[in-house]
């Protein structure tokens, strides 16, 4: 009894040792850090929604309110082969802050865009300027797919 309570425990642990498992799940936007630097005791958030385009070949913000905002600075970086890539702007309320941003992992020009490969390091930084004289800082980490 004994004897054969042994084999079959060595054959379950042989069996869970050398039958791979894949578990994928798909990993949401997580700030990474969240500053605030301000110059009287009252602080705010930067409303933001950020999420990937269907493809995951970029990403896509916009914000879900801009009351009590001057303007929003933004930072895309990420690494494609070790080269550093990026984009940046300034969003005001005059031009839109309501729709929806699209930052590329990659280049185009003329309607023709070209998707970087091997990328790491990508990050995505929103600094607030508060109609208060309040800045803000949110930044996001941002698993690449490609």
């Amino acid at each position: 009894m004994i004897k054969k309570f042994i084999q079959i425990f060595l054959i379950i642990i042989t069996l869970t040792l050398f039958i791979p498992v894949k578990i994928e799940a798909a990993k949401k936007f997580v700030p990474k850090a969240k500053t605030t630097i301000s110059r009287s005791s009252s602080s705010g958030t930067i409303p933001a929604v950020v999420r990937y385009r269907p493809d995951k070949l970029g990403i896509l913000f916009s914000f879900s309110t801009f009351n009590g905002i001057e303007s929003v600075n933004y930072s895309f970086t990420y690494s494609t082969n070790g080269i550093p890539q990026g984009a940046g702007g300034t969003i005001r309320s005059s031009n839109d802050p309501a729709s929806s941003r699209e930052l590329l992992f990659g280049t185009c020009s003329t309607s023709v865009c070209t998707y970087h490969y091997n990328l790491s390091g990508a990050r995505l930084v929103l600094t607030a300027r508060l109609t208060n004289g309040n800045t803000v800082t949110k930044a996001y980490r941002i698993k690449t797919y490609r």
